[in-house]
């Protein structure tokens, strides 16, 4: 996992368990990592995972939720970090399509050994996209909350259901949203 998911991870702590709280959270985390974690990095998934599992336990949320809170408090930060990316658009859908072709190309570039999640789209209607996702990470709540970021950003309501999960053994998460009025 890159760093710059671990920084975006520290600064979601800090803004909503309070100052500090990130820090007191590394001393209880068994990590392979004993530097800090600097963006531009690659770190182990597990480190990750340990951090956000101490988090639920301070913040008292289960899991799926906890990823979705920080899949949207990512989309704000990466969108106000990376306007390139979302400012050409005006809707969700066009975004949400240049993701795979787009987005984790750049990532790729600037961070050779990053590891994106894939995504297919079947583009069933003007209001429907199906998103297909394959991430040997499986978190499929934090790309719920990636979606909620998206229909936030655009001020666009996007209706979601999950109709398959890795996390069920399904081979992806099969994503079939409805873009609302």
């Amino acid at each position: 996992m890159k760093g710059v998911v671990f920084n975006l991870l520290e600064e979601y702590i800090e803004e909503n368990l309070g100052e500090g709280k990130y820090e007191e959270i590394l001393e209880e985390c068994i990590l392979k990592t004993k530097e800090a974690f600097v963006g531009p990095g690659t770190y182990p998934d597990e480190d990750l995972l340990a951090i956000v599992a101490e988090t639920i336990k301070v913040a008292g949320i289960p899991l799926p939720e906890a990823l979705r809170s920080f899949g949207r408090f990512c989309f704000h930060k990466l969108s106000e970090k990376n306007p390139g990316f979302v400012n050409p658009y005006t809707h969700p859908k066009p975004f949400l399509k240049s993701v795979e072709s787009i987005v984790h190309v750049e990532v790729k570039k600037l961070y050779e050994d990053a590891n994106p999640p894939g995504f297919t789209y079947i583009d069933s209607a003007s209001d429907r996209l199906i998103i297909q996702y394959r991430s040997g990470r499986r978190l499929c709540q934090f790309m719920e909350g990636l979606i909620d970021g998206v229909a936030g950003h655009y001020q666009s309501p996007i209706k979601y259901e999950q109709r398959t999960c890795m996390l069920d053994g399904d081979g992806v998460c099969e994503f079939d949203l409805t873009f609302l009025p």
